[in-house]
């Protein structure tokens, strides 16, 4: 993760020093669900819980960028966000109806490319795509059921594993920008696999809405 972290870092380095005709500092919020498998709760297959769904996570993040525009029409943006994942979901264990509460806490770094159209002095739309780096912070799932309340928590990166910490995605998008305000939306696909299992297969994906303000 460092090593990636500190590659992306050079390379933005590499650009500033090619000459920006613009820099701006930018905070925004938004709201990104990210299809991530859900796992039962069975103590005697702990090494390899079968998924019983794969179904959005619902997550807000919050982040800050740093664009340089090489032209009024070019540029790339890079940020750090930090986001908090949450599920619910129903299954059954032994025959008892069963219930999971899951959470995780990430960092998104991306490094975007963006095009912009003006139709205004002082507006335009843009696209925009590129690679975003997530490292998972933390995540857990806590299983209840009727009979004995709480029966079990997993977290999702200690050994025995459930997913790999270390994500990477392509994201791609359209920004509509007004003053200093910027709303886009977008979708992001993961390129590795995040299941820790053998021989399993994991990626993410989801749809993503922001709201930003540039200074």
């Amino acid at each position: 993760m460092k090593k990636t972290v500190t590659l992306i870092l050079a390379a933005v380095a590499m650009l500033i020093g090619t000459g920006a005709r613009a820099q701006h500092l930018g905070i925004h919020v938004g709201y990104a669900p990210e299809n991530i498998p859900a796992f039962s709760f069975n103590p005697l297959t702990l090494n390899n819980p079968p998924k019983i769904v794969q179904g959005d996570m619902q997550g807000v993040y919050l982040g800050v960028t740093y664009t340089l525009n090489f032209s009024d029409n070019f540029g790339v943006t890079a940020g750090v966000n930090g986001r908090y994942n949450t599920r619910n979901y129903q299954f059954t264990m032994a025959m008892l109806p069963s219930s999971a509460k899951e959470m995780q806490v990430v960092v998104d770094v991306p490094v975007l490319l963006h095009f912009g159209i003006p139709f205004s002095d002082y507006s335009r739309f843009s696209f925009y795509g590129g690679p975003l780096v997530s490292y998972a912070v933390m995540g857990s799932s806590t299983y209840t059921n009727s009979l004995v309340g709480e029966f079990g928590k997993r977290d999702w990166y200690a050994d025995p594993a459930l997913l790999k910490r270390l994500n990477v995605q392509a994201t791609f998008g359209l920004a509509l920008n007004v003053r200093h305000i910027r709303i886009f939306g977008g979708y992001v696909m993961g390129i590795l696999n995040i299941d820790a299992h053998e021989h399993a297969k994991t990626t993410t994906s989801g749809v993503y809405l922001g709201l930003g303000y540039t200074f």
